[in-house]
């Protein structure tokens, strides 16, 4: 009965956004761009190959997905990959990663919108990352005899699938998963009551964890910053900036706010999510009430760092934790959090705001004692200062954190083992 009334909301869903494309520009190109994507996909086969199927919601998703595409590929060369996101703030120039075989995003979950793929690819296994569970996937997976895993998984306590409408449905649809692989210990908790006796449920991890690790280890930032680190050996030998990373204009609100109240000799590394050249003009006066400010492009060579450096590259922020003494990560303010896996791996404490119920890995490092989550102006404030000042507190949760991103690595390997070790027979 409760597909019955899903079902009915998908297609009143469906109406609504098929009649406002005749009205809304950004609507109908949205609906053509995932169409075409969508189309284009069938014009390839996987010629008898594995097909493995694995299906994101959003940027941290994917790169959870891309982690355990690339163990699947070095175990195993005869597969072919089908890739899919749901959100559009995963770019179309994400989809020429050759990891995959084809990138498309997700149709909207109406009953029969899976079947041409079904029909076409005949995947074998299908793995949704973290918590992207579309009911009529999930059903048709199990109709096409297709192996369902939720990899990764994670639930917050706050979340609207435990109202008692989407409850029965997230259980509903849970029955068709063949696998539930929390990513933590303490997330397995949030399952209770929802999984099927006849689904294999096993804390396997996260595999975004060597996503991050990996690229810290194999990659490197901007030029511009390489050299620049080279250059001030001496000052990054006595100084640990502050990284402020990700911040939109609320985060910049509630740390003018802490300025506002304390006087130290801390500096700054701001990394603005965007670099929207209106804010950030009228917010450098009011940095500059509380000492020198300057904008990483314009640095000039051999002249002693300003306490505010606003940074306006791309390529840096996840490169730079490892210079700083601890962390503020932004996202949290607004709609949820940013990423707090990478100033975990170089072993620094983190603050951020109130929406972290995405989040599972700030979740878990909140409860383990290397984030504070901060609900208010003032509880901001008080935590800000608090780590700005406790350099034994700093170092506590930083190594916390360090430790719960390392001991997290290899999670790939483990589900891997889990599920092909019978998966092709």
């Amino acid at each position: 009965m409760v597909y019955f009334f899903y079902d009915i909301l998908v297609s009143c869903i469906d109406f609504i956004l098929k009649f406002l494309s005749f009205f809304l520009k950004p609507v109908r190109e949205e609906l053509q761009k995932r169409k075409r994507i969508l189309n284009q996909i069938f014009s390839k086969s996987p010629e008898g190959k594995f097909v493995i199927w694995l299906h994101a919601a959003s940027v941290g998703e994917l790169d959870q997905a891309k982690a355990l595409t690339e163990t699947i590929r070095k175990k195993n060369k005869n597969v072919f990959i089908i890739q899919s996101v749901f959100s559009s703030s995963v770019k179309e120039t994400s989809f020429t990663d050759p990891l995959a075989d084809v990138y498309f995003y997700l149709p909207l979950d109406r009953a029969h919108a899976y079947d041409k793929i079904f029909s076409h690819f005949q995947p074998k296994v299908l793995f949704i990352m973290a918590w992207d569970t579309w009911p009529n996937l999930l059903k048709k997976t199990s109709q096409m005899g297709t192996k369902s895993y939720l990899a990764c998984a994670s639930l917050s306590s706050q979340s609207s699938r435990k109202n008692p409408f989407v409850r029965s449905l997230t259980k509903a649809s849970f029955q068709y998963l063949t696998g539930i692989y929390p990513s933590h210990k303490l997330m397995a908790k949030e399952f209770e009551g929802l999984v099927s006796t006849n689904t294999d449920f096993s804390v396997l991890g996260d595999t975004r964890f060597e996503s991050v690790l990996g690229k810290l280890e194999s990659k490197s930032p901007n030029p511009n910053f390489t050299k620049f680190v080279s250059e001030q050996k001496d000052f990054l030998s006595k100084n640990k900036p502050v990284i402020l990373g990700s911040t939109y204009g609320i985060c910049e609100e509630r740390f003018s706010a802490y300025l506002k109240g304390h006087s130290d000799e801390a500096y700054y590394w701001i990394f603005p999510h965007k670099w929207e050249e209106n804010r950030l003009l009228e917010w450098i006066p009011k940095l500059e009430r509380y000492g020198s400010v300057a904008v990483f492009s314009k640095l000039t060579p051999g002249k002693p760092l300003p306490k505010f450096i606003l940074f306006d590259l791309m390529g840096i922020l996840a490169f730079a934790y490892q210079y700083g003494s601890f962390a503020y990560v932004g996202g949290a303010w607004l709609h949820r959090v940013h990423n707090t896996i990478e100033p975990a791996a170089l072993g620094l404490a983190v603050i951020t705001g109130p929406k972290i119920a995405n989040a599972p890995e700030a979740i878990v490092m909140q409860e383990l004692g290397g984030l504070f989550k901060t609900e208010t102006e003032d509880q901001f404030v008080e935590k800000f200062a608090l780590l700005v000042k406790d350099n034994s507190l700093r170092e506590k949760m930083g190594k916390g954190n360090r430790n719960f991103v390392v001991e997290n690595r290899g999670a790939s390997d483990k589900i891997y083992n889990r599920v092909f070790s019978d998966a092709q027979n």
